[in-house]
């Protein structure tokens, strides 16, 4: 079950409870990346190993700088007077007690960095204690991208966001990895098998694919990326009617919610967005849905640009 599979569920189940079941009969797989479900997929204290494995393929973690142990910790930082509450989808320390902060993105914001900025900073600000000095840990925040965030660069679907100054590395304890879902799975299939990316990052995007699009995934891949039991755990038999009433609660709060945080600016900062997603091949219910623009001044759009390409 993809993203758009999974939307539409929800929306239906919604209001159609009754309705599961049938999903059950034509999914085998359920979506990965809805809250409540990557945590306990990823965040499974039964298997803490598969959680060590994702992050050191995710981070390019390798050698002496690869983590070997991650102790999950309390996702909730409360606020204090007129600070927001920070809760994290998973927060935890590695071996040597650094904190790795791992996020999804469910949604196309303006705001998301700032939010992801915000949320380590409360994780900065809690690993000094009132008589420690300030020598901070180093801190690796994680942001897996559902929807396109960076729809202007095409071929880059991770960014690696580090402090630099004068263009050089300033502070070396802060690593911030923004990955993109949907533009990895472009990338692949405009690429030459033979030229794809060969990484351990890429083939963990490529077991969620698998796991997406309902597909096997081979066991000796499970078993070096994560472990045999994945296969299975992500299964739709394997949750109860409860458990993916609650998803799709929480995916349909998460559709309607009016934090007027989506994508604020000036029309033609959305009609360039939209124009960089008409050039990455996305369909222009997705791109109304993305950037708030009717679908009939996206369809406008979308001409314009085939006029423009004719007259070139």
């Amino acid at each position: 079950m993809n993203r758009s599979e999974f939307i539409a569920m929800a929306k239906d189940v919604h209001e159609h409870p009754e309705h599961l079941a049938d999903y059950r009969k034509i999914y085998k797989n359920v979506y990965p990346f809805s809250d409540g479900i990557f945590k306990m997929l990823i965040a499974n204290e039964a298997k803490p190993e598969r959680t060590v494995k994702f992050l050191n393929a995710m981070l390019g973690l390798t050698g002496d700088k690869a983590i070997k142990t991650y102790t999950l910790g309390v996702p909730e930082n409360p606020g204090v007077l007129n600070d927001k509450t920070a809760i994290f989808d998973i927060y935890g320390t590695t071996q040597a007690g650094e904190p790795v902060l791992i996020e999804v993105q469910q949604n196309f914001n303006t705001l998301f960095v700032d939010r992801l900025i915000y949320y380590t900073a409360r994780v900065i600000s809690r690993t000094v204690k009132k008589a420690q000095d300030y020598n901070l840990p180093h801190i690796y925040v994680l942001s897996i991208l559902t929807e396109n965030q960076f729809p202007r660069e095409r071929d880059t679907y991770l960014h690696h966001a580090q402090l630099v100054r004068n263009r050089h590395l300033f502070y070396s304890k802060l690593d911030i990895y923004l990955v993109e879902l949907e533009k990895f799975f472009a990338i692949e299939d405009r690429t030459l098998p033979e030229n794809r990316e060969q990484s351990d990052r890429a083939e963990m995007l490529r077991i969620f694919r698998d796991v997406l699009e309902d597909k096997d995934i081979p066991e000796e891949k499970l078993k070096r990326l994560l472990d045999k039991d994945f296969a299975n755990d992500v299964s739709f038999k394997g949750y109860t009617d409860e458990t993916l009433l609650n998803e799709v609660d929480g995916m349909t709060d998460m559709l309607y919610e009016k934090q007027g945080s989506y994508l604020q600016g000036k029309d033609d900062e959305r009609n360039e967005i939209a124009i960089a997603m008409l050039a990455e091949g996305d369909s222009i219910e997705k791109i109304a849905r993305v950037t708030k623009l009717s679908e009939n001044d996206v369809r406008k759009l979308q001409a314009e640009q085939v006029r423009e390409t004719a007259s070139a």
